[in-house]
């Protein structure tokens, strides 16, 4: 493991078989190949490379192959400082896309993960977002330019098409075509990035290119219906294709948003997650999709739906040599997607057919074409079919055929590093230190002196953020930011730096908003809160000075809100101010509202505090109540403090009488109804800061049954009486019922007075006289209360 944590020697290793060092292969033999995971993999290997050791200053690199891989690999290893050079067959990058009608998605494939349906990649250089192919390459053709302009140890050449790979001592001898020519060049290191090739060949099948226009999921109406067709193959390319076949006027990215808004909870991804668990890649998923998604998707109408969207105007044949569905061949999302687009249609009395084997022939016959191989059933398949549609994978040697030996051994190598490990093959993820590194070089290497700044900025302010929201794709709460919110909250009043919280949800969909609000009051300033247009107007009726700010971008991933210990940091942050407060007012001897303390009690206080400290640190719930009451003298709900620091002097005040009470009267820290200390076994106390009663002075509780306790220890008001009970209405006279039906009498009331205030100022044991004083009367009038109900 490197630096941060990233697992360099990992990429490194994914990239390229160590007995054949300086060569580097992006993706070749990778999961999901994507255009954002092929330059995920690109920027990653690039960072590995950077690391000391492994790349010189000098090392002249090439890249062979301008799609999303090579353009990105190109351009950060010429961010590094490296002398390199780009080649392609053709006259500009991203080829594959010009043009392109079909939608390109950075996140989708990573369903059920959170994030999903995040229209931006999010990368640091060469960014976009969701649009088709054409659009999408002309955004980054424009960002490549701009580079080229900027970068001058960096060179394009296209139309120049790899002919040979050798090795040459320490470095790489490539032969390259041009002009009917061919050039030699001998390079240090040599990434290949020259993608995957066409599709395996059969028999007379036409070729149909993904991103080309001859491709699947066209909105045209069929010349004649039923058309007929057939796809073979259940990776992503072949359900897709179905897919489109299937379902009028198709979009993939467009159909997915549709499909997932069937699903207003998180019931589609609890549910997916449910039924792949525990089966193994390759085994077969449809039993496990019957069993638990089948009935979600009938619950929730979602086939009645897909059924208003089904075409019939084509007849689809679905081949697969192993399970249709079979686990990881595919991306999630596609699979459930299939499998629910095939159960609707099969209620609509329209099965889509299934096949299986491997295609071994295709040839023409009656104008469209028969495939051998196949059976149906365990007969033959013999019908024709007007379209052939074949996914079975690029043909990778004859495209790597060019670096010879050297791509069997890497593929050796690949192979046997996959299966021995793995979890290296999980589709790759751009850790935010890899995000930091290439965006530091973006701004010191392609940007003006004058953006330069405006970006720094930006920088800072994105890492300052931390966004609040709900997952599109999951509908569950999310944070994305550089740090996590229960870290925030850890640091609170501590933090050295401002943290704005963007609340991009209304506080409905965010749970423990109420927290959320007294977290950014506990923190003094240090964190801040903004809300979104989605959420603003709700947002301002709980904090009516939170700010207005617009829909927040960010690049960090969504991660699940985790709010379990917000409440417990925010009491923790309380805990701290009152300690803080404490501890200035023993080493002063004067407390804020009090006044003076005689030395002597000021001692005694000090290891009582650290005794009770010590008990409320270990013991959360007990911390939770503790300081429940001590902010609010509670009615019918739980009520805690809301954070504000204007308080902390009246609650820092009330503990400062308690405990010197304690030394009257031992008190404890306890869970208690009504109060937060006891004394006397049984008896409770309740020592408060509050001053007020919902939205009344705390003065207007005059009676004991209002209080409930048998002691009051209060800093908030010099006005509280408790009278005497107004008489006692008896049951019969009978002493049990009698008991039953007695009145609390009057309670100990230590309250921050002209009185008591001054007795602080006289020495420990003349304090403890006057505690000891209020303690007996109090025993007195119960014993009192007693006598008078046993007549």
């Amino acid at each position: 493991m490197a630096g941060g944590g990233l697992p360099f020697d990992d990429w490194l290793l994914l990239a390229g078989n160590p007995a054949d060092a300086g060569l580097h292969f992006v993706g070749t033999f990778d999961r999901r190949i994507t255009f954002y995971s092929q330059q995920v993999r690109a920027l990653r290997l690039v960072h590995a490379l950077s690391r000391p050791g492994n790349l010189q200053p000098t090392d002249h690199i090439a890249v062979v192959g301008a799609g999303a891989a090579g353009v990105m690999a190109a351009i950060g290893l010429a961010l590094l400082g490296n002398d390199v050079m780009l080649y392609d067959p053709a006259g500009s990058i991203l080829q594959l896309q010009s043009a392109s009608p079909r939608l390109l998605h950075p996140h989708i494939y990573e369903w059920p993960g959170l994030g999903s349906l995040d229209d931006r990649a999010g990368l640091p250089i060469l960014d976009w977002s969701a649009d088709n192919g054409g659009a999408v390459r002309t955004r980054l053709l424009a960002d490549f330019q701009s580079a080229q302009a900027r970068l001058p140890n960096f060179t394009f050449k296209p139309a120049h098409t790899l002919t040979s790979l050798e090795k040459d001592g320490t470095r790489w001898r490539l032969g390259l075509t041009v002009n009917g020519g061919v050039d030699y060049r001998v390079f240090d290191r040599v990434v290949l990035a020259i993608g995957f090739g066409d599709e395996i060949p059969c028999g007379a099948a036409i070729p149909i290119h993904y991103w080309r226009h001859n491709s699947t999921g066209s909105a045209a109406a069929e010349p004649h219906s039923p058309a007929t067709y057939i796809v073979s193959g259940n990776g992503d390319g072949g359900l897709t294709d179905l897919l489109s076949l299937l379902i009028q006027n198709f979009e993939h990215v467009a159909f997915t948003r549709r499909f997932l808004n069937y699903f207003p909870d998180d019931a589609l991804r609890v549910t997916a997650q449910a039924a792949y668990a525990g089966i193994a890649a390759g085994d077969d998923l449809e039993a496990a999709f019957n069993a638990q998604l089948l009935p979600l998707l009938v619950e929730r109408g979602v086939l009645d739906r897909l059924n208003q969207l089904l075409r019939s105007d084509r007849q689809v044949t679905i081949n697969s040599s192993g399970p249709l569905l079979a686990a990881a061949k595919a991306a999630q999302l596609n699979q459930v997607m299939a499998f629910a687009v095939l159960e609707a249609a099969k209620q609509a009395g329209r099965p889509v057919q299934r096949s299986a084997g491997l295609v071994a022939d295709v040839v023409p016959s009656g104008g469209g074409f028969q495939v051998s191989g196949l059976d149906i059933g365990g007969a033959p398949l013999t019908e024709t079919f007007e379209h052939v549609i074949l996914r079975h994978g690029p043909d990778r040697p004859q495209r790597y055929a060019p670096a010879g030996a050297y791509f069997g051994s890497y593929r050796a190598h690949a192979t046997a590093l996959l299966t021995a490990r793995p979890e290296l093959s999980a589709p790759p993820v751009l850790d935010p230190n890899t995000y930091d590194f290439f965006e530091a070089l973006r701004i010191a290497k392609l940007e003006d002196q004058a953006s330069q700044l405006a970006s720094q900025a930006s920088v800072a302010s994105v890492k300052a953020t931390l966004v609040l929201g709900v997952d599109p794709a999951a509908h569950v709460p999310v944070e994305q930011g550089s740090h996590r919110l229960l870290d925030v909250a850890d640091q609170c009043e501590r933090l050295t730096s401002t943290i704005v919280l963007h609340l991009a949800a209304a506080p409905a969909k965010i749970p423990a908003s109420a927290d959320i609000v007294r977290l950014a009051r506990a923190s003094g300033g240090r964190i801040t809160l903004a809300a979104g247009p989605n959420g603003l107007v709700d947002w301002q009726k709980i904090m009516p000075t939170i700010a207005a700010a617009p829909s927040a971008v960010s690049h960090y991933s969504a991660l699940a809100l985790d709010l379990t210990g917000l409440a417990g940091a925010i009491d923790a942050c309380l805990l701290r101010l009152l300690d803080q407060r404490i501890r200035s007012a023993l080493a002063s001897h004067h407390c804020d509202t009090l006044g003076p303390i005689n030395a002597s009690i000021a001692g005694a206080i000090g290891p009582t505090w650290t005794a009770w400290h010590a008990s409320l640190t270990a013991d959360k719930a007990l911390l939770d109540a503790f300081l429940r009451w001590l902010a609010n003298v509670e009615q019918h709900e739980h009520t805690r403090w809301n954070g504000d620091h204007a308080r902390i002097s009246h609650l820092a005040t009330a503990l400062v009488m308690m405990l010197a009470t304690h030394h009257g009267e031992p008190l404890e820290p306890a869970l208690v109804d009504r109060g937060n200390l006891k004394f006397s076994h049984n008896a409770v106390a309740l020592g408060s800061g509050c001053e007020m009663v919902g939205r009344q002075p705390i003065a207007i509780w005059d009676q004991p049954d209002q209080w409930g306790v048998d002691a009051l220890i209060l800093s908030g008001s010099a006005e509280v009486e408790v009278m005497d009970p107004p008489g006692r209405v008896l049951d019969g006279g009978k002493p049990a019922m009698g008991m039953a039906a007695a009145r609390r009498v009057r309670p100990v009331v230590i309250r921050n007075d002209k009185l008591w205030r001054a007795r602080l100022t006289n020495d420990l044991a003349t304090w403890q006289t006057a505690v000891a004083a209020e303690f007996a009367a109090l025993r007195e009038r119960q014993d009192k209360e007693l006598e008078e109900l046993s007549k």
